[in-house]
């Protein structure tokens, strides 16, 4: 039954498509600094660790850039494959990240479809800007779930405004485009 779960949360984790689920424009990028590692480099860098770390059930692990929780995944992984349970591995694995979206990315991610831990990832993923984050993880409450709801509606506001921006952009250049064929039909 273990293996059947282990196996499950793997497929969770590792079978979605790389930084899946969010548009990651130039200008987004640039503004945040959001850089994602592909799942074997990840496994790479764990593999550096000690055996020793994964195995201690109360060893605490913390990504401050967390993304779309791509380390806290395999963290997660690597604990479980060296005897903690599921929640007591998800009590140990803390994640900061700027953007709200890539925060609910990682909470379902490693939420592998308990949403009855869904408080555990609540508390333990947080969006802040690491840089002045207290890290202090306290339980989600109402201010919380207020400002991360605002967070989710100014990213989804932002978002419709470059799509807008993009349309009249391409509109800009086919105008221009089609100009210059009608100019170059006039003089020929």
């Amino acid at each position: 039954m273990a293996d059947n779960i282990l196996d499950q949360i793997k497929d969770h984790i590792r079978n979605r498509t790389y930084m899946s689920g969010i548009e990651r424009e130039y200008a987004r990028v640039k503004s945040s600094g959001e850089v994602f590692t592909p799942t074997a480099i990840v496994q790479r860098m764990l593999s550096k660790i000690s055996v020793d770390s994964f195995q201690d059930p109360s060893k605490v692990f913390l990504d401050n850039s967390c993304g779309d929780g791509q380390f806290l995944g395999e963290i997660l992984i690597l604990k479980m494959e060296n005897g903690s349970t599921f929640e007591q591995a998800l009590l140990t694995i803390y994640g900061v990240d700027l953007m709200q979206d890539n925060v609910d990315l990682c909470r379902e991610r490693l939420l592998c479809g308990h949403e009855d831990l869904r408080p555990i990832v609540e508390q333990n993923i947080q969006c802040r800007d690491a840089l002045k984050f207290g890290y202090n993880f306290e339980p989600m409450g109402v201010a919380r779930r207020k400002t991360e709801e605002k967070a989710r509606f100014r990213q989804k506001k932002l978002k419709v405004k470059q799509e807008k921006q993009a349309k009249l952009e391409a509109l800009k250049k086919k105008k221009e485009s089609h100009q210059k064929k009608l100019f170059g039909a006039t003089l020929g």
